[in-house]
This record gives structure tokens, sequence and C-alpha cells, in this order.
């Protein structure tokens, strides 16, 4: 892999979308941030004791990880 290469690890969970109010496959990535399929609104997931789905928009920011630094490996 080099250092241009980034790696998306996605998730498949169900929930209900805010915007269609419809039980639904959202498709998560980052571990916060999720897509719902049926009406692709942009969700970010927050938990606290339950966990909740609001939507996302131009001000929510989405940090992207480097995979090396995820397993433990530092770049040099």
């Amino acid at each position: 892999m080099t250092e241009e290469n980034h790696v998306f690890m996605t998730e498949v969970v169900t929930g209900i979308c805010p915007r269609c109010q419809l039980k639904t496959l959202l498709v998560g990535f980052d571990k916060t941030f999720y897509r719902c399929t049926t009406c692709g609104n942009d969700l970010e997931q927050k938990k606290n004791g339950v966990i909740k789905y609001i939507n996302a928009d131009k001000d929510t920011r989405i940090h992207m990880f480097d995979h090396e630094h995820m397993n433990g490996k530092e770049k040099k």
C-alpha cells in the first residue's frame, strides 16, 4: 500500500433515519458517519446510552484515519 492510498472500512447497520422516518440500512464509515440507503441522507451517530442518528451537514467534520496508524504502525 502506498502513502496515497486510503482504506475505507465500512459497516452496515439498521437504524431509523430522521429524514425519511423509516427503519432502514445505514452504511457507515469512520465509525461515526452513516448514509441512509433509502433516502441518501447523511447522518452522524451519537451515543449517550442510546444510539441516535442525527443529520450531518456541511459544517460536520469527518476525520479520516490512516490505516497503518490505526494498526499501531507509525509512518516514518
